[in-house]
C-alpha cells in the first residue's frame, strides 16, 4: 500500500471526525511518511509499520479522552480552588520552566538563522570591501563563496528547524488551554 492509499483509507474511515481534528491526525501520518522516506524507507514499508488504517481509525475514533468525540461529555467543571490552583500551576510552570526553555531555543534559531543568512551573503560582503578598499584578496573571495556554501547548507536545517519549533510551540499553548478547560 503507497502513501496515497494509506492516507485516502484513513480519511475516510475517520470521516465523523471534525474537519481539523481530521486534518492533524492525517498531517501527522503524513510526516511518518516523510521522516521514514528521508530515512530510506519505502512507502510499503512505512504503510507496515505504521498498521492498519482500519485499526488507526478505530483508536481515533474510540479515545474516550478525545474533546472531539460526539459521544464523551463534555469538559470538566470543577471546583474554583482547583481551577485557581490549576491556573497557578500552570502560571508557575510556564513562567519559571516553559518561557525561558523556549525562549531560549527561539534565540538558537534565530542565531542559527543569521548565521546561515550572514554566510550566503558574504560573496557580497567580499566585493564590499574590495570597492572601498581597492584591493582585491583571492583567499578572502575563495573564503566567503566557501561560506556562502556552507550558509546554503545550513538554511534546509534552519527551515526544518523553525517548523519543528512552530508545532512544538503550537502543541504547547493548546496543551495549556486543555488543561485550563479541565480536559486533562
Amino acid at each position: 500500500m503507497n502513501r496515497k492509499q494509506f492516507l485516502t483509507e484513513v480519511e475516510q474511515r475517520l470521516s465523523p471526525l471534525p474537519a481539523e481534528v481530521r486534518n492533524e491526525l492525517l498531517s501527522d501520518l503524513s510526516q511518518h511518511f516523510d521522516y521514514g522516506l528521508v530515512n530510506g524507507k519505502s512507502e510499503s514499508e512505512i504503510a507496515i509499520e505504521l498498521g492498519n488504517p482500519e485499526d488507526i481509525a478505530r483508536e481515533a475514533l474510540d479515545d474516550p479522552n478525545a474533546v472531539w468525540n460526539a459521544s464523551s461529555p463534555p469538559l470538566r467543571q470543577g471546583s474554583f480552588a482547583r481551577n485557581l490552583f490549576t491556573f497557578l500551576g500552570l502560571m508557575f510552570l510556564n513562567l519559571l520552566i516553559s518561557i525561558p526553555i523556549m525562549a531560549t531555543l527561539w534565540a538558537v534559531w534565530a542565531s542559527l538563522a543569521a548565521v546561515a543568512v550572514s554566510f550566503i551573503a558574504a560573496p557580497l560582503l567580499a566585493v564590499t570591501d574590495y570597492e572601498l578598499n581597492s584591493t582585491f584578496y583571492p583567499a578572502k573571495f575563495f573564503f566567503s563563496i566557501t561560506l556562502t556554501g556552507i550558509g546554503l547548507l545550513l538554511l534546509p536545517g534552519v527551515r526544518y528547524l523553525l517548523s519543528l519549533m512552530v508545532k512544538g510551540t503550537v502543541r504547547y499553548w493548546k496543551w495549556n488551554q486543555t488543561t485550563l478547560r479541565g480536559a486533562y
